[in-house]
């Protein structure tokens, strides 16, 4: 058999010694709580339970069913293969019920406790999975609820669990399909560079890396020091490998499938970079002494130029500009997210891109978006403020995108505006009968909407009151006087539109003024308003009883007031915050009103 270096805990021929599906020896004891069985009393004049004459191919399918659900517990395959002899024969027959492996330093209590195997289930589930691919998700976060009396026992665990971890990953590396990596401990990606990725990931398509498991309290930190002892992160793939092999791969040989990159406060040796062919890359939260410069940065992209469909820089803008450039081409990006501590960041890289195929484009300013959390936690707590904020105005971004890059703007079918604010009047602004209809705050909302005649979905996450009155305020066409003018609502075109996290008053406004529209018989534009297919909107759990006595109840000296006479389907979502600018948490209840 093969020789491999590794941690004696477990060894790689328990792996590899197995072809096709097996039953294995049972893991220690206590690694996994067993099954639960409830026992009903034997009638035997009740011929064998329907699941029993249910065929194998039809009971897999269902196992494959709680498998492929993202709610499902990682240990639902030893659960379903607990439950009677009949299940368990089905289970171990089906390599694909075992290729999802999920490893957590959560095992570290139980392992300092009561010793057994580091790994208990991890080497079980890849012989069980035979030759299949497998997606591994690695979990390693701190325990900070342990005692600390108990801590640096507990941490010398933890460091075991990793170092077991990656030595199984060496073990499968030719199996391993995807990998979702989320760490608190700078040598996962340290270990995983030498002795990993030397050996090469034939299958792997997707790999995520997001170190810190609190990123508002990362972001939030002085200084943001948590960004000064970031993992590092090797793009060339020299790394590990000496110098006299003979092979000499380059990384794009390595990881010649990856297609979908995610790194999270992750620093990688961007000068170096040669990984290519991707479809979609995410580079997020940089601190500004460790981002990638705008030259650095050309290049990844230029490494990806003709396969790229969908780019995220959340927060790891280059600081600096690059003087005497042509944009970048990329001719398959259909997709861009863009992060940024101030506007100036967005402006300096948006012209180094030339994308003729964007239907999205996603901007989040992270400083407001952080002094909204700020402001929530101080409001829920009892502590006062500790942070000074500085007004984020986005202004001049959405004035020099409807200025300089409408062609852009023009192809868009989708657009996410995240904790995007509107403060000034951006310099240099043209007076005309646009500013005479509307009032000052509504004006660049307004203008950045009309530039934009192909979208069709609007999402607003804590949005601007300018952009919710503007979208309720009719504007000429033409002129009135010469019988040629027409009213009309900016984003007439809109088919869907959602509202989240909106200040409670911005939102009832908006949804009040618009009914008014359809139901003042004096409002001259009143069956010109356009009607959206699908609104969504969302409310604390906690707004809601005042929300359906101000929108359903109250008389407003009108009659009761039908929200739903502008949109076909409306829906109601509660929101919880779970930090993360690009994807705030929704809990999906459909309509609770």
């Amino acid at each position: 058999m093969a020789s491999y270096e590794i941690a004696p805990v477990f060894h790689g021929d328990y792996i590899m010694a197995y072809p096709a599906p097996v039953v294995l020896r049972p893991p220690s004891e206590g690694a996994v709580a067993p099954a639960k069985v409830v026992f009903t009393p034997f009638n035997p004049s009740r011929s064998l339970p329907t699941i029993q004459h249910m065929p194998s191919d039809v009971l897999y399918y269902i196992f494959k069913l709680g498998v492929d659900n993202e709610n499902t517990d990682a240990k639902f395959p030893i659960v379903v293969s607990q439950v009677c002899s009949y299940w368990r024969r089905v289970a171990l027959q089906c390599p694909l019920l075992w290729t999802k492996i999920h490893i957590s330093s959560a095992r570290a209590m139980a392992l300092m406790r009561s010793g057994g195997e580091v790994l208990p289930w991890a080497s079980v589930f890849a012989a069980r999975s035979a030759s299949c691919p497998l997606d591994i998700k690695l979990n390693f976060g701190r325990l900070d609820t342990t005692p600390i009396e108990m801590r640096e026992i507990l941490l010398m665990h933890i460091h075991l669990i990793i170092s077991t971890a990656v030595d199984f990953l060496a073990c499968v590396h030719d199996r391993v399909r995807s990998l979702d990596v989320v760490t608190d401990f700078k040598e996962v990606t340290f270990l995983m560079s030498y002795k990993l990725v030397p050996r090469g990931l034939p299958l792997l398509e997707s790999w995520t890396i997001k170190f810190g498991s609190n990123l508002v309290r990362d972001l939030s930190s002085p200084g943001h020091s948590i960004f000064h002892i970031h993992p590092d992160f090797d793009a060339s793939g020299q790394r590990g490998r000496s110098p006299h092999d003979a092979e000499q791969r380059t990384i794009g040989d390595l990881l010649p499938r990856l297609r979908n990159l995610q790194m999270s406060q992750v620093v990688a040796n961007w000068g170096a970079w040669r990984i290519g062919g991707l479809t979609s890359l995410t580079i997020g939260h940089v601190h500004q002494s460790q981002r990638p410069a705008m030259r650095h940065l050309r290049a990844i992209l230029a490494m990806s130029s003709c396969s790229l469909e969908s780019l995220e820089l959340q927060g790891c803008l280059p600081v600096h500009p690059l003087i005497g450039f042509r944009p970048l081409r990329l001719p398959k990006l259909s997709t861009l997210r863009i992060g940024y501590f101030t506007q100036d960041e967005a402006l300096r890289f948006l012209p180094h891109i030339d994308a003729p195929a964007l239907k999205s484009l996603a901007l989040c300013d992270i400083s407001t978006a952080l002094h909204r959390h700020h402001r929530r936690a101080i409001r829920e707590s009892s502590h006062p403020a500790r942070a000074v904020y500085h007004e984020a105005d986005s202004s001049k971004l959405l004035h020099e995108l409807y200025t300089t890059r409408s062609p852009l703007l023009a192809q868009l079918e989708s657009l996410e505006l995240m904790h995007v604010h509107l403060y000034h009047t951006p310099y240099g602004v043209s007076q005309d009968r646009l500013c005479d209809q509307l009032r000052t705050h509504r004006v660049c909302a307004v203008r950045f909407l009309l530039s934009m005649p192909s979208l069709k979905s609007l999402t607003l996450i804590e949005p601007d009151i300018g952009f919710l009155d503007g979208l309720n305020e009719p504007i000429v066409s033409g002129d009135l006087e010469f019988g040629n003018g027409v009213y009309f609502f900016p984003g007439f075109q809109l088919a869907t539109l959602r509202i989240i996290d909106a200040e409670y008053d911005d939102l009832v406004d908006f949804l009040l003024n618009r009914a008014d529209q359809v139901h003042s018989p004096t409002a001259p534009v009143a069956v010109e308003l356009p009607v959206f297919d699908t609104l969504e909107f969302t409310l604390e759990a906690g707004m809601i009883p005042l929300f359906k006595m101000e929108c359903y109840e109250c008389d407003h000296g009108r009659g009761k007031i039908d929200i739903h006479g502008f949109a076909r389907q409306m829906a109601c979502s509660i929101y919880r915050e779970d930090f993360n600018p690009f994807a705030p948490y929704l809990q999906r209840l459909g309509n609770v009103l």
